[in-house]
């Protein structure tokens, strides 16, 4: 459904230029002490409703929440700092907190508050907190409160450095940031959607779930696929495998790469997953985009990407299979079909991962290679077991394979 985007953008653009004016001329407005999340939350509520002028004003709340609440916390590590106990703590949290705690409490009584806690810091801070404090001491308990909502103590490594870090990282809100995009990208406002990628995935580092930078990647891959830009889509998702393949296991590095392709083409599928086994990644959607976005050109590099996203897929099954009956093992691609397509649960998991289509392009791409036997046999066990279009296709190729062989030549 297509809105007038300028209204959208006149709505975000009167919060961020008024949201002060707002404060002062509108008392009863109180989202500024509303929470970064709940205007986050709110805004992705207002996204699912269509109500992206909304949304708009959510997500920029939400930012600027962050924004604002992460200066507080960068001033309030500034003042701790600059205190007279910060000069014995080195660069050390516990070392900070301790010298704080000697000038506020009597020995005695600081050792009790830690012994109570035991290892909960957080309870020791609320312990710590219920007391008097001198100004540094709360303004430090009360940023290290704060980044501990974000980011568990233990990443900071009892470093003042690595809180000071959090603390810059936290400020920024990648996430409110990409969803600006979805609806900048749902409304044909490309540019403005991949300013708003770019600017989520500058920001990756701040993200509280890592993994979340391949879902700004592959919504970048879909805006250049809808403007025709093919290869900027090309080149980010060879980003998406290569960056996965750095944190795989096992890690997808050349050498392997090398191996599961003499695999493939010297031997055929069933000896390939005995030998291999992929979990199921981020990155298979990216494999299974561009093994048909290669064999559509006649490049030879599909069938590893094909085998790759099917070798994922069916190591998943494989693992339902094992999980249902536990004595088995792979005994070949057409007994594990037999023995996954006689659970519907297990059916309905590989026709929603589309794994017939999958081995349907690993078979053509494998053909294009020059693996014509090992082409030959998955057209076999697809035209015997596989449903649907795949079940022709893989026929109409045991008949006439040269028609597994890219009829057009397609842009680069």
């Amino acid at each position: 459904m297509k809105r007038a985007p300028i209204g959208i953008l006149i709505a975000s653009t009167l919060f961020m230029s008024a949201g002060s004016a707002w404060s002062q001329e509108a008392p009863e407005q109180t989202w500024e002490t509303e929470p970064a999340w709940l205007h986050f939350e709110q805004g992705k509520r207002a996204y699912e409703d269509k109500d992206f002028g909304k949304a708009l004003v959510s997500f920029d709340r939400a930012i600027a929440t962050r924004r604002g609440g992460f200066a507080q916390a960068r001033s309030r590590l500034q003042t701790a700092l600059s205190s007279q106990p910060a000069k014995t703590a080195g660069d050390s949290i516990g070392a900070l907190m301790d010298a704080f705690a000697a000038e506020d409490f009597l020995a005695k009584d600081y050792l009790r508050i830690v012994a109570d806690a035991g290892d909960n810091l957080k309870a020791r801070i609320r312990a710590l907190k219920a007391s008097r404090l001198a100004d540094a001491h709360r303004a430090f308990l009360d940023c290290l409160t704060q980044v501990m909502e974000y980011r568990p103590v233990s990443e900071l490594n009892d470093s003042l450095k690595a809180l000071g870090q959090a603390i810059a990282l936290l400020s920024a809100y990648p996430e409110a940031e990409f969803w600006k995009g979805k609806i900048f990208a749902l409304e044909g406002e490309y540019s403005l959607a991949l300013i708003q990628y770019d600017r989520a995935w500058d920001q990756r580092e701040s993200l509280e779930v890592p993994e979340e930078r391949y879902a700004i990647l592959y919504a970048k891959a879909d805006l250049y696929g809808a403007r025709g830009e093919l290869a900027s889509w090309e080149s980010t998702m060879d980003y998406i495998i290569k960056d996965e393949e750095l944190y795989s296991e096992p890690s997808i590095d050349p050498a392997l790469i090398q191996a599961m392709s003499s695999s493939i083409l010297g031997n055929d599928f069933d000896h390939f997953m005995t030998l291999y086994r992929l979990k199921a990644a981020f990155s298979l959607e990216a494999n299974s985009a561009l093994s048909e976005f290669y064999l559509e050109r006649g490049r030879q590099q599909a069938y590893i990407r094909a085998a790759i996203a099917a070798n994922m897929v069916v190591t998943a099954g494989i693992a339902l299979v094992s999980a249902w009956d536990t004595d088995y093992s792979w005994a070949g691609l057409d007994d594990f079909l037999d023995r996954a397509y006689g659970r519907r649960d297990i059916a309905e998991f590989l026709d929603g991962q589309k794994l017939y289509r999958k081995l349907l392009i690993l078979a053509d791409a494998l053909y294009v290679a020059g693996g014509r036997g090992q082409a030959r046999a998955l057209w076999l066990s697809l035209a015997e077991r596989a449903s649907g279009p795949e079940r022709a296709v893989a026929s109409r190729r045991l008949s006439n394979p040269e028609s597994a062989l890219p009829t057009v030549s397609a842009r680069p």
